[in-house]
Order: C-alpha cells, then structure tokens, then sequence
C-alpha cells in the first residue's frame, strides 16, 4: 500500500553516539512513487516524528527504490479529489506537507534517482538540498494538464533558477536531464547513480557532526534572505525574530565553548546541540 515511511540511523564518532540521521521514503514505486492525497497528509506526521528526536541533525526524503524520486502527483485521483469542491482540501493537505518539510530545523536532503516531476519537484524545492543521480530527470508538467503549478512551490523554483527558465519549465512541460538540472540551479550536485545512496549518507554524515545550533541559525537567516531579499536597511530581528533569536543564542551556547576549546586543542570537537 501507497506510504510515507520514517527511519532513524545513528551518527557514530569514535565509537559513541552523537547524533542521529533521520530518512522520510515516499513509498509507491509501482507508480513510481507518485503521491496520493492520502500519503501527502502523512508527511506531516512523519516529520513531526523525526523531529521529536533530540539529537536529530539531518533529514534526508528519498523515493522507495531508484526507478523514482517522485513522479508527481497520482493523476488517477484528480476526477474524484482534486476537481470541483474536492480542490481545496486535496490542496491544503498538498501545502501542509510543503510546509512540514520546509519547517523541519534541521539541513534536509532530497535524494533523486530517476523521475522527479511535477509534486514531486515541489516536495525537493522543500528541502534545503537536492542531489541527483546521473539518471534522473525533472519535468514539470501542469501545462500537460490544463493545471498551473501551485504559486508556493512556483516561488520556490524561482528563487532557485530564476524566473526565465521558471517559464520555460511551465510553458513547456519539457524533461530535463540531471546534468542540465544542475546548471540551471535545480540540484546542486549530480552523481554516478550507484553512488548516490552513499554519498547522500556522507553528506549527512559531515552535517551531522557540525554544530547544530549554527545550522539552525544559518537556514533562519538563509530563508529570512530568500523571503525578504537582502534588505541591507533592516536589522534581522525587524524581518525575523526567530532567525535573530537562534543566531543571539550561538553566542550563549556550550557548543561555541566546545567549538572554541576543541580548536586550541586541536581536536574534533563534539557538539551537542545545547
């Protein structure tokens, strides 16, 4: 049956625990993972599980297998859920599971292989990273349909590869290979398809053993940047409170004391996250 699945997996350093690496599968791979109505309301949750982890410091979302990333949305559903009075609700629970990924505080990581289109181009716009095999493709189709793509996952796209080729996606419908995905800005890195799992993992892994509390800091402030330009005239705290609250309490924390001591002493410093 059609699922979101959730998984923890540890950080280990020198043999102890420090941290822990959550992954959200979206798992449909008879339909190239294509999401149902009911498995977008079930990231939420699945988000919400992870985060109650204490010591999580990265999520990566990833398609069941590696025929696909997320093929969109299930199209079988839209006569009976997604047309007359049904639009709204089918949407919302679209953009609550929008917001569930871009919400959690911790770096999150698309990892795609095969097909990444329509919603599940929307889902990856929500994370903080995209990396792709050398064999996916990306293609976002509504004009296919007589669909327009949903204005919150449209200002994501152009934020990241600008609004002329934002059109020419839309207009065209058209599929992209990784390679010209990465030059225009859509992932930021492409590898052999054999070697993505892996190298998603060590990636994780090195996010995982930096300090936490700056990460969180640091993607505050990266999306106040993204969502209010860089408003040079404007303190941080004037566009976000939040962001300037988690940047004020780097200052205050035993991780910037570790981070400090660990340097002298020329060490791998352990963070906490406190």
């Amino acid at each position: 049956m059609p699922a979101i699945t959730t998984a923890l997996e540890p950080v280990l350093l020198d043999g102890e625990r420090i941290a822990t690496i959550g992954t959200i599968t979206i798992d449909n791979p008879d339909r190239r993972n294509a999401m149902t109505a009911a498995m977008y309301s079930a990231i939420p949750t699945a988000c919400a599980t992870l985060c109650a982890e204490p010591d999580l410091r990265a999520v990566m979302l990833r398609g069941a297998g590696n025929r696909a990333f997320c093929a969109g949305s299930d199209i079988s559903e839209f006569r009976e859920r997604r047309m007359g009075d049904g639009a709204t609700t089918y949407d919302s629970a679209e953009h609550q599971a929008w917001d569930a990924l871009a919400a959690i505080g911790v770096p999150t990581v698309a990892v795609i292989h095969g097909h990444c289109r329509g919603g599940g181009v929307a889902l990856a716009l929500h994370c903080d990273l995209r990396l792709a095999a050398d064999t996916a493709q990306f293609g976002v189709p509504p004009a296919n349909l007589g669909l327009n793509y949903p204005p919150k996952a449209t200002r994501r796209l152009v934020a990241l590869i600008g609004p002329a080729w934002t059109k020419r996606l839309l207009f065209t419908a058209e599929t992209i290979d990784a390679d010209k995905a990465c030059r225009i800005g859509l992932v930021e890195e492409v590898v052999p398809a054999a070697e993505l799992d892996c190298h998603a993992a060590r990636l994780a892994g090195l996010m995982a053993e930096k300090a936490p509390l700056s990460q969180r800091a640091a993607k505050a402030v990266v999306d106040t940047i993204v969502t209010h330009g860089t408003a040079a005239d404007r303190m941080l705290r004037d566009l976000s409170p939040r962001a300037a609250d988690l940047t004020a309490a780097c200052y205050e924390s035993d991780d910037f004391r570790e981070g400090v001591r660990a340097f002298s002493e020329k060490r791998t410093p352990r963070f906490r996250g406190v």
